[in-house]
């Protein structure tokens, strides 16, 4: 019956009435966290990608890149030409030359000699590294250095126009200070023995070096007059000074493809 009791019991209470207000408050508290939830994860996930991120930093490490890799990494055990984009200068398969030494000397006195020596140390040569290498048949030899300068902004300012003009003269005038290695072909390499010398400014302006060679043979054949009929001319001595000298900037060149490949390496 309307109104009645079911049952013969008590009354049912009323049903309660619902409370918008607080229904609406608890959604919207609801809404924050998760919101608050995702923006915590998003900036966790930030925090650890940044910290797992190689920012490259070419500028910066290129100048202590001479100190800061190992020497074998600088001088590695070949070199070569690059055969394309994806070669490297140190692959063996593409070897021109072959490590026989690497020098623990760094004085800039030590290493270099004549017009380079008194260039390097006008440029405010810091350090000059050394390592002395063989071609694959073992008749060439050559000391590759790699000359530590100051920073320049404009690649006119490094040693590259320097390295142009020795290239011109008709006497040498020979730089690197040969470094002899026992037990190899280089054992008796010296200042005397140098009948070629060559250099590159490395192209990277990341890194400020310079890098010069001198070349020789192993067996101690200097170079000179030409005999016969192509002795006839005052250039003779130069021209038969060419081979070594293309040797040695070979050498460098070699080098200076190596030395842009590791920093790229260490910097991306």
């Amino acid at each position: 019956m309307p109104g009645g009791i079911p049952g013969g019991g008590m009354p049912l209470p009323p049903p309660p009435r619902k409370n918008t207000g607080r229904t609406c408050l608890t959604v919207f508290l609801s809404i924050v966290g998760a919101l608050a939830l995702l923006a915590g994860g998003g900036l966790t996930a930030h925090t650890v990608s940044n910290a797992n991120q190689d920012i490259p930093n070419r500028s910066g490490y290129g100048p202590d890149m001479w100190r800061n890799e190992r020497v074998d990494q600088l001088f590695p055990k070949t070199l070569g030409p690059k055969t394309n984009s994806q070669s490297g200068a140190d692959d063996p398969k593409i070897a021109e030359w072959h490590r026989l030494g690497i020098s623990e000397e760094t004085g800039c006195a030590d290493a270099l000699t004549g017009a380079l020596a008194a260039e390097a140390k006008k440029r405010g040569c810091k350090a000059v590294l050394r390592a002395t290498y063989a071609d694959p048949t073992g008749n060439l030899v050559a000391t590759v250095a790699l000359i530590v300068l100051p920073e320049v902004e404009d690649p006119e300012d490094g040693m590259g126009p320097f390295f142009d003009a020795e290239k011109d003269k008709d006497t040498a005038s020979h730089g690197v200070k040969p470094l002899r290695v026992p037990k190899t072909v280089a054992a008796r390499w010296t200042d005397a023995d140098r009948n070629g010398s060559d250099g590159v400014q490395a192209t990277d302006m990341n890194l400020p070096y310079a890098i010069a060679a001198s070349a020789g043979s192993a067996d101690g054949r200097k170079a000179g007059h030409l005999p016969g009929e192509w002795g006839g001319t005052k250039f003779d001595a130069k021209s038969d000074r060419m081979p070594w000298r293309e040797a040695a900037g070979t050498l460098a060149n070699d080098l200076n493809l190596h030395l842009g490949d590791l920093l790229l390496e260490k910097t991306s």
